[in-house]
C-alpha cells in the first residue's frame, strides 16, 4: 500500500493519484485534496486537518 507525500496516511493503490515529476520521481496522493494542497506549496505540518504522526510511526 502506497502512504501518501502530503498527509502521510496509506490508501489502496486503486484509489489514490500518481503524478510523475519531470526529474522522474512519483509522488502519491491519496485525494486531489492533497494533491492540490501540495501544488500550492502548503505545508503539512501546518494545515489543521492533517493528524499529527507520532515519533516512532512510519
Amino acid at each position: 500500500m502506497p502512504r501518501c507525500s502530503f498527509c502521510k496516511t496509506q490508501y489502496p493503490i486503486e484509489k489514490g493519484i500518481t503524478v510523475v515529476q519531470k526529474d522522474g520521481t512519483p509522488k502519491h496522493f491519496c485525494s486531489s485534496k492533497c494533491r492540490k494542497n501540495s501544488e500550492m506549496g502548503r505545508d503539512s505540518r501546518k494545515v489543521k486537518w492533517v493528524k499529527k504522526q507520532k515519533k516512532g510511526e512510519e
